[in-house]
């Protein structure tokens, strides 16, 4: 004899086993505020840096900038900056490096060239 037994969607142990796992991968996700002052500051960082006391109307520029898409923009800046003082290589790296931290803030981040090097 066969029982058909009807399994209730709040029960049914394969959907809590992918919620729990979906759960399990959720990433934390940073407030923007957060994700701007980390840019910031790693922003300011290579400035010093790569710059010393020099760049500080560049310095006041990401000091000042209000989101995430302002600091995306003063990039090319800071390249040249470093570029100029260190050379292109370093300036490069440090691209590189600052590129990472956008990603998944900022649309620009996932197509950059820095970002795939």
């Amino acid at each position: 004899m066969k029982i058909d037994r009807e399994v209730r969607p709040d029960t049914n142990p394969m959907r809590l086993r992918n919620s729990f796992w979906a759960l399990l991968g959720q990433s934390q996700t940073e407030a923007p505020e957060a994700v701007v002052e980390r840019v910031r500051g790693a922003m300011l960082s290579a400035l010093v840096e790569h710059l010393g006391p020099e760049g500080q109307e560049l310095k006041q520029q990401v000091h000042f900038a209000c989101d995430i898409e302002s600091l995306w923009y003063l990039r090319p800046e800071i390249m040249n900056a470093i570029a100029t003082q260190r050379g292109e290589a370093a300036a490069h790296v440090c691209m590189i490096r600052l590129t990472l931290l956008f990603k998944g803030h900022h649309p620009g981040a996932a197509s950059s060239r820095f970002g795939t090097l």
